[in-house]
């Protein structure tokens, strides 16, 4: 019997299983690590700043980039998550009690036309719209009731932000030096992963949510009730190609042209072209510049995916895979696709 292979097996089988048991350690913690990884990508740019203010001091420059993240982000998220149930609880209740209101004249409009050919055709547009919040609103809850589950896991999620972004350079190395592949291309993966992150959360995600803030200002000044709601709808909407915020502004501007409100209605279009549809194109080169774009049907389908197999996580887990997927195309292209082409030119 060959020792050395006993040894080796015996290894083998040992490493696997304690790899497998590691994994089961950290599982529970993973989406606390991953949108750790994607804060600490994004804001990348404003911790190397505060590193040079105050001299190299690596451990001080993190935790006020922390702060600098909670004042900046955190806090406006908490006051938007807590209108946002509140609005989506009194449109509940008032859809409940008062039906859709002004809403049944512009559902008229379209049902109408249909049931002059089809006299069957009556659709219960209230009871819809009832169900679809109500489901939202059920969720809602059930962020809140796992009050303490999401405490542990923010505060992991600040310990883990704040160490990658201390020892960030520490652990590409150890990345670098473990990884089976050339050190060429373990940097190009974790520099284009790098980049289709900051594609992701600067261009794509960030840009909806300014979106849908400027929705929201344009739906308070021209009359539209419940904003917040309405604007979180639009950010959403965003991340369809083309025409996804007029998936509610248009709506939007024929309600109120339907309770006569024309000048209104009119503003609110004009809005909803300059201030909401331009953002996309002004901010979008400004976020990410000429690193890798990632397009916006992929960023879409990974959010609402994410969600459904991560729960709220998702949000930021769904994009962080897309984004992995795409780093990896790139090094395929690389790694696989540029020899064989140099292997056809050189027969």
């Amino acid at each position: 019997m060959d020792t050395k292979k006993v040894q080796f097996s015996f290894f083998i089988s040992l490493f696997l299983l304690v790899l497998v048991l590691t994994g089961r350690l950290f599982l529970p913690f993973l989406a606390s690590i991953a949108i750790a990884f994607m804060v600490a990508v994004t804001f990348r740019p404003v911790y190397r700043w505060f590193l040079k203010l105050f001299g190299k001091q690596r451990g001080l420059a993190s935790v006020v980039t922390i702060f600098f993240i909670c004042i900046v982000v955190f806090l406006p998220l908490t006051f938007l998550v807590e209108r946002l149930a509140s609005e989506s609880y009194n449109l509940y209740f008032d859809i409940r009690e008062r039906g859709l209101g002004d809403l049944d004249r512009l559902t008229y409009y379209f049902i109408h036309p249909v049931q002059q050919f089809f006299p069957s055709f009556d659709p219960d547009i209230a009871g819809y719209v009832q169900s679809l919040i109500a489901t939202f609103v059920d969720n809602l809850g059930t962020i809140f009731s796992q009050t303490a589950s999401f405490v542990v896991q923010f505060v992991l999620g600040i310990i883990s932000l704040f160490y990658i972004l201390k020892d960030g350079h520490i652990f590409r190395k150890i990345l670098v030096r473990l990884s089976p592949l050339s050190d060429r291309y373990d940097v190009e993966i974790i520099s284009k992963l790098e980049s289709a992150v900051t594609s992701v959360v600067r261009g794509s995600l960030l840009t909806a949510l300014v979106q849908g803030c400027f929705a929201s200002i344009g739906f308070y000044l021209f009359g539209i009730g419940h904003v917040i709601l309405w604007g979180s709808i639009v950010a959403v909407a965003a991340l369809l190609p083309g025409l996804g915020t007029g998936l509610v502004i248009i709506p939007a501007v024929l309600y109120l042209l339907t309770i006569g409100l024309t000048g209104q209605a009119i503003g609110l279009a004009i809005w909803g072209i300059i201030a909401v549809g331009l953002v996309d194109n002004i901010l979008m080169p400004l976020f990410v510049g000429k690193r890798s774009k990632i397009h916006p049907l992929f960023i879409l389908f990974s959010v609402i995916g994410g969600m459904i197999l991560f729960g709220v996580s998702g949000i930021f887990l769904g994009p962080l895979i897309i984004a992995l997927f795409f780093a990896l195309l790139d090094i395929y292209q690389l790694l696989i696709l540029d020899d064989q082409n140099k292997r056809l030119t050189s027969i």
